[in-house]
């Protein structure tokens, strides 16, 4: 199951979460609109080991599931993201897809995308150049 909302932050709040590659705490204030969305949409438990960080990977990420393709992180059952800085702006490439629209990229910036660890949402990122900064959340759950 996946789930798709618009505008979840501002502009202010994604350059002020962008300001810093780092893993984040739940609690930080931040991240209370966002953590309330995901938790309608699913039993989310951001108990550890279930974490939360802004990263920047320029090199990108293969097709995976967020569980691991070796059983890495078994325990992640739900997983979130937002887009914090703007395409074709602060940085070129990085589309976001999963693999059922493998010629569909995302570029959910400002915007949450959020799945469970269903064998559909097989996904990657593709490398960019530029500043791609994006908030991911990973999460056990029932």
């Amino acid at each position: 199951m996946r789930h798709f909302v618009n505008d979840v932050i501002t502009v202010e709040e994604a350059q002020s979460l962008a300001s810093e590659v780092k893993y984040l705490d739940f609690n930080d204030t931040r991240l209370k609109g966002i953590l309330d969305i995901v938790s309608g949409f699913f039993p989310v438990s951001c108990e550890d080991p279930s974490y939360v960080r802004v990263e920047h990977k320029a090199i990108g990420h293969p097709w995976h599931t967020d569980q691991g393709n070796t059983g890495h992180m078994a325990w992640c059952r739900y997983s979130a993201e937002v887009l914090l800085t703007e395409p074709l702006v602060d940085f070129t490439g990085g589309g976001f897809y999963f693999r059922d629209t493998p010629d569909d990229p995302m570029f959910p910036y400002l915007n949450l995308i959020t799945w469970d660890g269903a064998k559909e949402n097989v996904h990657c990122a593709a490398t960019h150049k530029g500043n791609r900064r994006v908030l991911i959340m990973f999460f056990g759950g029932a």
